[in-house]
């Protein structure tokens, strides 16, 4: 592992911001986090991209639109805007990459391998840049509208006692994936690598359209958190999980 704490601790460390869900509350929530810490911009997909783990866009351009503050939209999935951040020349590479704030806990073994909001992060990993996922433990679907997120200065709060948490953990090959609980202020930090198999029971459904021709639709209910994984210690806990995940299956 390499530490790279002295590095995060420059005054002007850049900072890319990324997620799945595009132009949100939550990523402007963490960009206004991150231009605390450092220098900071966000590169976002331009509509939401969420369970494309880390998939790239090899056979269609790619345009950027510059959507003010310091954020920037793409029309690829999160994988693509932490790639065109460090090799399109466009911008300048980042010292650390925060991806988030994802509406939904990404607890569990599933979103590991799926969630585009933590697929930013392998990215991110695979290309030796410490990062961590931040997900927001919220029930619905209403993402859209800002006042469903909460309190604005509590998430940057709680954003930026976790960063000042895992500074001195920060690696090269290695992420955090950090879900936070519906109510995170004052919330206690939990570090645990055990995940819940399962989040969701899958649903494929069949539906009728104007027409009566079938279609199908594949969701998911929610599983009850099973004790002493991640799901447990933030929806019933009321805890901040961090689960470190290494590229490295062993040392």
């Amino acid at each position: 592992m390499h530490d790279v704490s002295q590095r995060q601790n420059k005054v002007n460390a850049m900072i890319l911001i990324s997620n799945d869900d595009g132009d949100s509350f939550g990523a402007r929530a963490l960009l206004k986090a991150a231009k605390q810490l450092g220098k900071a911009y966000a590169i976002v997909p331009n509509r939401q991209r969420s369970a494309v783990s880390r998939a790239l866009t090899l056979h269609k351009p790619l345009r950027v639109h510059d959507a003010g503050n310091g954020l920037y939209t793409l029309n690829g999935t999160p994988a693509d805007c932490i790639v065109f951040s460090l090799f399109s020349g466009e911008f300048e590479k980042p010292d650390l990459i925060l991806s988030g704030i994802n509406w939904g806990n990404n607890c569990g073994l599933g979103p590991i391998i799926g969630s585009g909001t933590v697929g930013a992060c392998w990215m991110a990993a695979l290309e030796g840049i410490p990062s961590i996922a931040f997900s927001l433990q919220k029930t619905g679907h209403d993402w859209r509208k800002n006042e469903n997120w909460g309190n604005e200065q509590h998430l940057i709060d709680a954003v930026l006692r976790v960063v000042k948490e895992l500074k001195p953990k920060l690696g090269t090959d290695k992420f955090f994936n950090v879900n936070l609980p519906e109510n995170p202020l004052d919330a206690e930090i939990f570090y645990t690598n055990r995940l819940q198999r399962k989040n969701y029971r899958t649903v494929v459904e069949k539906r009728h359209d104007p027409n009566n021709v079938p279609y199908f639709w594949t969701s998911g209910i929610h599983t009850p958190p099973e004790e002493e994984t991640d799901l447990h210690e933030v929806m019933v806990r009321n805890r901040i999980a961090i689960s470190e995940i290494s590229l490295w299956v062993s040392r």
